[in-house]
């Protein structure tokens, strides 16, 4: 019976699983464990249109819908869908071609609706259906602008569960506008409480004015105002007690989530600043000149921060390898091959990308790790090679494998890393002679095609040299020598 059940399954869902991988060639998919560990990718449109399909049946479910009561809604969430498109395609539009996000966006909406019919069953007033949790999860996870949506459609649909209330279309829309704005200035879960704050503040209000619009008697406008209050601690719980897991299964990274990552008892780094106190210092003066660039360059600066902490981690492999780890005075690659110095020196790319899966860091960061050398030459080993006559064909085994930098964030820290490095080994560190060195190093990415990924411009690259100058002059600045005291005679 079961092997009749496997053939009859078997050949649909390789179907599936080969449509989902976005491969055009007939590849032999074997079933392993591995394979549910495999990123599925579903294209947008067939998200959306189950997306509406569910929001149909929620709603038909939830108020016992007839036949052409159910063509009326389906025609009123065709129009508010296709506007809906319309408005995230002029503003966001990479959000449209990112799948992820919209079956994030979808699952959440979809879930708040489901809610709310459910609270309503059980005769749960208006006003303590937390809407606005799912406006701040929206703006945590994916953006503003996508959540700014997400709150008008749910509080719409709310409104259409309690009958067209524009009562609780009032509550839920302003609760879910206060709620974005707040949660925009969220950097750690403590914040989260703030929005709570704010959200039970506008509910109070927006409540009280209904009240008096009804005139609404004594009592009742007691219970309205604490089922209110209630609607903000509410809201702020959905958002603690989804957020991780939804960060986790769609692979956003939030602030908050960041901010742990930068925390420096995370495993992986405790292992760095023991295993490898070299690098790790390095990344951290790496840190500093990235979040100082990425500031004037519209960047984002906690993953230029967090990132460079990480983006030598793989040095832990082979630390004695790398000549901030060295203590000895003979280098461990005086006895190596140029060619083999370089598979080294190369291989600590691989190794963090490697550990950082291991520890269950996040992707972005696994992608600045894996994308902070691009294509770049080893070029001390090279040339090395060069004069020893063994180099001339084999260029590309002294480049790093890639991909290039994607992202102005890894960019950014390509370039902070090369020039914390390369300031070490100035004697004179003068303003001249470091803004001499950031210029050249810049100037020799940026003709060596490292940044055509990006969407850094020349006068980015100008502003992220000025404040690499100005950061390196604060580190290696001058003291004035103190007078020594002359004994009288």
């Amino acid at each position: 019976m079961i092997n009749l059940i496997k053939k009859t399954i078997k050949k649909p869902v390789k179907r599936i699983l080969q449509w989902t991988e976005k491969t055009t060639t007939s590849t032999r998919v074997k079933f392993t464990p591995e394979v549910l560990n495999k990123n599925v990718h579903i294209p947008t449109f067939v998200i959306a249109i189950f997306i509406y399909i569910s929001l149909i049946l929620t709603v038909s479910f939830e108020l016992k819908l007839s036949l052409s009561n159910i063509f009326g809604i389906t025609i009123f969430l065709a129009v508010v869908m296709v506007l809906a498109i319309i408005y995230l395609k002029n503003i966001t539009f990479d959000f449209i071609f990112d799948d992820e996000a919209v079956m994030l966006t979808g699952i959440v909406a979809i879930f708040m609706i489901f809610l709310s019919g459910a609270l309503k069953t059980y005769d749960v007033p208006v006003w303590f259906i937390p809407t606005a949790a799912a406006s701040v999860l929206i703006t945590l996870l994916i953006s503003p602008s996508v959540a700014s949506v997400v709150g008008l459609v749910v509080s719409i649909f709310l409104a259409i569960l309690f009958y067209f209330s524009i009562s609780a279309f009032s509550v839920s829309f302003f609760g879910s506008i206060v709620g974005i704005f707040s949660a925009i200035k969220v950097k750690n879960r403590q914040d989260l409480v703030k929005v709570g704050y704010y959200i039970i503040f506008t509910n109070v209000i927006v409540i009280v004015s209904i009240g008096l619009l009804e005139g609404w008697k004594a009592n009742i406008f007691l219970s309205s105002i604490l089922w209110g209050a209630g609607n903000g601690v509410f809201s702020v719980m959905i958002v603690s007690a989804f957020l991780p897991y939804l960060e986790r299964f769609f692979y956003k990274t939030t602030s908050i989530r960041l901010l742990e990552l930068g925390d420096f008892n995370q495993p992986l780094l405790k292992r760095l600043m023991l295993e490898a106190p070299g690098s790790y210092h390095h990344s951290l003066m790496v840190a500093s000149l990235a979040e100082t660039a990425a500031a004037v360059v519209d960047a984002n600066p906690l993953l230029c921060r967090v990132g460079a902490y990480y983006h030598d981690i793989g040095k832990i492999a082979t630390p004695e390898y790398f000549i901030e780890n060295q203590s000895a005075v003979i280098s461990k690659h005086e006895d190596l091959q140029s060619r083999m110095s370089s598979f080294i020196v190369i291989s600590h790319v691989k190794e963090g990308v490697r550990l950082a899966n291991e520890y269950g860091i996040d992707k972005v960061v696994v992608d600045i790790i894996q994308q902070h050398h691009g294509t770049s030459l080893v070029y001390y080993f090279y040339m090395k090679a060069l004069q020893n006559g063994t180099a001339d064909a084999e260029k590309s085994v002294y480049r790093y494998s890639g991909p290039r930098p994607r992202t102005k964030e890894s960019a950014i820290i390509m370039l902070a890393d090369s020039v914390e490095a390369a300031s070490r080994t100035l004697e004179e560190p003068s303003f001249s002679h470091l803004q001499e060195m950031v210029y050249k190093i810049i100037n020799n990415k940026f003709t060596d095609g490292q940044f055509d990924e990006t969407e850094l411009k020349l006068a980015d690259l100008h502003k992220i040299a000025e404040k690499f100058v100005s950061v390196l002059m604060g580190i290696y600045h001058s003291r004035i020598k103190y007078p020594e005291e002359v004994e009288k005679k």
